[in-house]
């Protein structure tokens, strides 16, 4: 009995033993936090799809803080009316003397920044909709860099829509990817006119890829919104002679020979009721390939892109590491 009874005793020691060293060993860390971040003013008059933008957000992070400066068409209202418990919404005042070189939208992108609490922090502006397909590839991507630090950002990939939701832009001209996640860092800001982000002294940010999609409808709207959505812009440029433009351009206000190409493919899920209740279309007199004189060095290198893969004379805000 004395031998069996110190052999289970012996026994139960070794198995707290082995126990007590593998928590010992165990990599405790606190779960990571995603904060999506935006800010958007007068959407309802100026037709931005921020209800669908939010909502796209919102199976990627923990939180999401609406910046909404002061409105005056009920846009407060609307994004109270998401009502979803993600959702902290900050009031912040608007400067209508703020008019050079698009800055008030940075400024504010800021404030809703400085209110991240994430590891992570995620930016969408009120006309990009993030499509649901790439949201595991995204917080996979957070998670692997989280303790990278070399890992400044993620960049999204993109898809820019033209004159309506079924023509998607196949031109140099449109960035194909952006920072859209970055690390939350007191150096790091949005900059310019917020299309993306630098450190205080103006570096590039290191990014990887995130697997991540964006849909840009900005240049999708119906043609009257759209006319007062870019003249709303050119003011917040000091450009008098953009909003002179617009005033001027023809009836169904977009041009009529973007290299667009038709789209093929799915929109995100909140923002298929928008499309489907759109009532207008667009069709571009000229064919992807042109060759004429303003277009003829933009063809060549897109027929080198289509060849090849490499992307010529594209300006990249950032600087991809491996």
């Amino acid at each position: 009995m004395g031998l069996t009874e110190c052999g289970h005793q012996k026994i139960d020691l070794c198995h707290w033993g082995f126990f007590l060293f593998t928590l010992s060993k165990l990599r405790l860390t606190p779960e990571m936090r995603v904060t999506g971040f935006t800010f958007i003013r007068n959407g309802n008059d100026l037709g931005y799809p921020f209800v669908p933008s939010i909502r796209s957000l919102l199976p990627l992070c923990d939180e999401v803080v609406v910046n909404v400066p002061r409105s005056t068409d009920g846009t407060l209202e609307t994004v109270r009316a998401i009502a979803d418990p993600k959702i902290r919404i900050i009031e912040t005042e608007w400067d209508e003397a703020q008019r050079t070189a698009g800055l008030a939208l940075s400024h504010h992108t800021n404030l809703a920044l400085q209110q991240c609490t994430g590891d992570w922090c995620v930016y969408i502006q009120g006309d990009e909709v993030l499509h649901e397909d790439g949201i595991p590839a995204m917080r996979a991507a957070m998670e692997r860099e989280l303790n990278n630090p070399r890992v400044e950002g993620l960049l999204a990939d993109y898809s820019h829509f033209y004159g309506s939701f079924s023509t998607e832009v196949y031109s140099l001209g449109w960035y194909c990817k952006e920072v859209r996640v970055i690390r939350r860092l007191p150096r790091i800001r949005s900059c310019g006119d917020a299309q993306g982000f630098r450190t205080l002294d103006g570096q590039k940010l290191h990014v990887k890829n995130s697997g991540g999609r964006y849909f840009h409808y900005g240049y999708a709207l119906n043609p009257d919104v759209a006319r007062r959505k870019l003249s709303n812009l050119s003011t917040l440029y000091g450009d008098q002679a953009g909003v002179e433009r617009q005033a001027q351009r023809p009836a169904r206000f977009y041009d009529d020979d973007q290299k667009v190409k038709p789209f093929s493919g799915v929109h995100p899920t909140v923002m298929r009721a928008v499309v489907a209740a759109a009532d207008w279309t667009y069709h571009s007199r000229n064919p992807l390939i042109r060759f004429r004189r303003e277009y003829f060095w933009e063809d060549i290198a897109l027929i080198v892109k289509r060849c090849t893969g490499i992307t010529l004379g594209v300006h990249k805000n950032y600087r991809l590491i491996n």
